[in-house]
């Protein structure tokens, strides 16, 4: 892979995607459904993204409920349900899956609730619709439980990899898993990728960074910190119990904590809100749950259904980038005309990767991504 080092030559792709998670993977198809004929890149520091592999992507909940915080944020958010509601039926084979929605909350928040729907209508529901789901759930006093539709789960390592695989098919195109990218510098009339020491990797005339949370030790690292992206952790807990085909997901609104079903793994997924900020996949050690976590989530879950506290079992951590207004940083790079960054999932990588591609490609003009060829140049010929 990389720089031929018998000959010299060095490859040329019309675009570079350095990041191969959701946003990465979901920016090439996008890029391939405008231009077929484009040459596309696709490289990732991971040897394989998958199931269990420590990464935002991999570990990733899959759960798309189409919700924002403001005007911005719900604009994203539906933007993203269209597209995945398109690519879905083009492709009904790709593993993303609807699914019924309850809500649990505050029945003073429930105004709010419903101003951050992105499309989807909350209805009052029947708490006995949840019998035998969640066992001993009865809503308090001043709590109401409310249904939607419209939400989505899925794998989405899978959907990745599908994404990434109809890549690898394509004439022209490739994707270079184990292979660090660690600077993008202008070249000739476009960019040198490289690698560890300056290795030249390919060269390409428009590039997308979409490096999830390894953002900040990556290219233009310091820009994005600057703009005030910060690594959190993301936690969640397994529930050794078997979830009923076709079970809902159940979001507690106003603890941001949600159980979603697996049914393919038998078990429940038990999502809550870690506060450990400013930690970092390159720097520190693996990303793991703690006996805080824990007490997290048996605090949340005792105050709604106190009879799941005892089924937790395990469970995954990883990390994500967050920016303050909690949207996607999505910009071009001022001084690097052609490349666009696309990072601060936020950990909702998944659930607006589509609208983020689409945000991201949308920067680039087309002469950005003109097929005509770089130009044979020496590696001594490029501009630092």
């Amino acid at each position: 892979m990389g720089h031929d080092r018998m000959t010299g030559a060095i490859p040329d792709f019309d675009l570079a995607v350095v990041g191969a998670g959701v946003v990465g993977a979901m920016t090439g198809h996008l890029a391939l459904e405008q231009d077929p004929g484009l040459r596309l890149l696709t490289l990732d520091q991971l040897e394989r993204l998958d199931q269990d592999v420590p990464n935002a992507t991999g570990l990733s909940a899959g759960l798309d409920v189409p919700t924002g915080r403001d005007a911005r944020q719900r604009e994203l958010a539906a933007r993203s349900t269209a597209l995945y509601r398109r690519l879905r039926a083009e492709r009904p084979g790709l593993p993303v899956r609807s699914l019924d929605t309850f809500w649990l909350l505050a029945r003073g928040n429930v105004g709010r609730l419903r101003e951050t729907m992105a499309g989807p209508v909350l209805e009052e529901a029947d708490p006995d619709a949840l019998d035998g789901v969640f066992p001993g759930l009865r809503p308090s006093g001043d709590q109401t439980l409310l249904r939607s539709d419209g939400s989505w789960r899925a794998d989405v390592a899978g959907l990745t990899r599908a994404l990434l695989d109809e890549q690898r098919g394509r004439p022209g195109c490739a994707v270079w898993e184990d292979e660090e990218v660690t600077s993008l510098r202008p070249y000739g009339d476009g960019f040198l990728l490289a690698g560890e020491g300056g290795r030249p990797l390919a060269r390409c005339r428009a590039a997308v960074v979409a490096t999830g949370p390894w953002a900040l030790h990556g290219p233009f690292g310091e820009r994005m910190r600057a703009a005030g992206l910060r690594i959190k952790k993301v936690a969640a807990f397994h529930l050794d119990l078997r979830p009923a085909e076709g079970a809902p997901v159940l979001i507690f609104e106003d603890d941001d904590a949600f159980l979603l079903p697996q049914p393919e793994s038998g078990r429940w997924l038990f999502s809550f809100t870690s506060q450990e900020w400013d930690v970092s996949p390159v720097l520190g050690p693996p990303a793991a749950l703690s006996g805080g976590d824990y007490s997290e989530a048996v605090r949340v879950l005792r105050r709604y259904a106190p009879a799941l506290a005892g089924a937790l079992s395990g469970g995954r951590a990883f990390y994500d980038g967050y920016t303050r207004d909690r949207l996607p940083l999505v910009e071009p790079v001022p001084d690097h005309p052609g490349v666009v960054i696309a990072v601060g999932g936020n950990g909702s990588g998944f659930r607006l990767a589509p609208a983020i591609a689409e945000r991201a490609l949308g920067l680039l003009t087309p002469g950005h991504l003109n097929p005509r060829s770089l130009g044979p140049q020496s590696l001594g010929s490029g501009r630092s």
